[in-house]
């Protein structure tokens, strides 16, 4: 397992309850993997989110290593 850091933003944080927490998962997990175990389908509204990994955007598909800052933006509501 590898521990990882956790942001949430908008909907996302108040979902959570929390702005951030370090969490435990398998090496070699996506960020598409991690967002679906943090916000299961079929359990939470599904709401589309960028990814992004160490500060920086990345594709969903990328792999997670010990140590890094994700975050999963929703999109910005305006009006």
């Amino acid at each position: 397992m590898v521990q990882i850091t956790v942001r949430y933003f908008a909907m996302l944080r108040e979902q959570r309850g929390v702005e951030s927490e370090v969490i435990e998962v398998p090496p070699g997990l996506s960020l598409r993997e991690i967002y679906h175990r943090i916000f299961p389908p079929g359990v939470h509204e599904p709401i589309p989110v960028a990814f992004v990994r160490n500060r920086a955007a990345a594709p969903p598909d990328t792999e997670v290593e010990a140590g890094d800052e994700v975050a999963f933006l929703p999109p910005l509501g305006g009006g």
